[in-house]
């Protein structure tokens, strides 16, 4: 894995968290190759490979190998960083397919890369590359919020001005140790990033979904400057969030074991065996969990100083229960998380709520049957978008258009009872 004529690519549904997770391979002497933007050659080149019935992340990810494959140096070992899912996300099975499509296509110097797999005498630590990345990965959160604050409230040179010093941040942190030396001026030159006026007096939207889709503008097609355009903030669901229901779900699964909740009984139990696997196991991500909820405040409250962040910390506990009432809690997934999101949106302070997802997915149909009528009892503006990665239709675009309207009117009534 430390060989010279290795290099690691990562799908690039995000600038912000692509670049990060590339930060927290440097940080462990792993070669990092350039970014691929997505673009929609290669969904066209990677739909020539499937059937065309699979949702956007398997011909997305087909055509960024391809192009990965062409764009290699000579020599050049490609390992392209694949994530994983779970029930009903059916990203496990496309592993396997593009493992084939890799010896099918006879490409014998690409290869995938999981980091919770062992490579044998290859392998990595994967403890600090967990570590490192979420340290990157929260960053690159904050930093996707800021940037769509920007758009709203930033003069036309804001936004352009944060992805600079981002880039500038992201070469002198070739460390961790540099990275963390580095955060307070990072975060002093992003304060005086001018800006036309207060966020926290314009409507908010939580963008729930798909990380692959809630992340990119590709996928939305140019919908979020409508936003922007008419005040809105959107406020795609932190990355850190799955992080952090990734770990409490494993409380969780050991807490229902014991035909309990996780909370106070399920602590108290799991002292009393203390030196069983069970409760040695649920110690383990009790405690991790927490110290990933704390790690998160202490960044977010580094950040807030810039005044350009409009959420709070992220509580995968609370949408975790919250969830339950309508989805199981044995399903894993980033469903639950979703759900909850949705299910909380008003209470977090949110004045609508975009739901997108890619064509053909199962865990994005299940939380649009869930929410929308939920939404539509609360009052709660809400617009579901299921992307192919093409053109948006004008039938959606008048859904887009009624949904603004709605925020607003809901962000001023809401405003109006306050003055009250």
């Amino acid at each position: 894995m430390h060989d010279p004529r290795v290099k690691f690519y990562f799908p690039n549904f995000s600038e912000f968290h692509s670049q990060a997770i590339a930060m927290a391979f440097r940080w462990m002497g792993l070669d990092a190759g350039e970014l691929t933007p997505l673009d929609r050659s290669q969904l066209e080149r990677g739909l020539q490979h499937t059937s065309g019935r699979e949702c956007l992340p398997l011909p997305l990810c087909i055509g960024q190998l391809l192009k990965i494959n062409e764009q290699r140096r000579p020599g050049e070992l490609a390992g392209y960083y694949m994530l994983k899912g779970g029930a009903p996300c059916v990203l496990d099975a496309y592993f396997d397919y593009l493992r084939r499509f890799i010896v099918d296509q006879q490409l014998p110097d690409l290869f995938l890369f999981v980091p919770t797999e062992n490579y044998g005498q290859g392998s990595i630590d994967r403890t600090v590359l967990a570590k490192h990345s979420a340290i990157t990965l929260l960053v690159a959160d904050l930093l996707v919020e800021i940037e769509h604050v920007l758009r709203v409230v930033g003069d036309r040179s804001s936004v352009d001005r944060l992805r600079q010093e981002w880039q500038r941040f992201v070469v002198a942190a070739d460390s961790e140790i540099r990275f963390q030396a580095g955060l307070v001026e990072f975060v002093e030159r992003i304060t005086s990033l001018p800006r036309k006026r207060d966020p926290r007096a314009c409507p908010r939207v939580v963008v729930i979904g798909d990380f692959f889709t809630r992340f990119s503008p590709f996928f939305m097609d140019g919908v979020r400057d409508l936003y922007s355009e008419q005040g809105i903030i959107l406020k795609p669901v932190d990355m850190t969030d799955l992080l952090l229901y990734h770990t409490y779900y494993a409380v969780s699964e050991t807490a229902r074991e014991w035909g309990l909740k996780p909370g106070g009984l399920a602590l108290a139990k799991a002292c009393s065996r203390i030196f069983q696997s069970d409760g040695k196991q649920y110690l383990k991500h009790w405690l991790a969990y927490q110290v990933e909820r704390r790690v998160e405040e202490d960044y977010r409250r580094l950040f807030a100083k810039t005044g350009l962040l409009v959420a709070g910390p992220n509580d995968a506990a609370a949408l975790f229960e919250k969830a339950s009432d309508y989805v199981s809690p044995d399903i894993y997934g980033e469903i639950v998380s979703t759900v909850g999101r949705g299910l909380e949106a008003g209470a977090e302070g949110y004045d609508g709520i975009i739901c997108i997802g890619p064509f053909n997915c199962l865990p994005f149909r299940i939380s649009e049957a869930i929410l929308k009528p939920f939404s539509i009892r609360q009052g709660m503006p809400v617009l579901i978008y299921e992307s192919d990665g093409y053109t948006v239709s004008p039938s959606v675009l008048r859904q887009v258009d009624v949904h603004i309207q709605q925020v607003i009117e809901r962000a001023g009534r809401i405003l109006n009872n306050q003055n009250i």
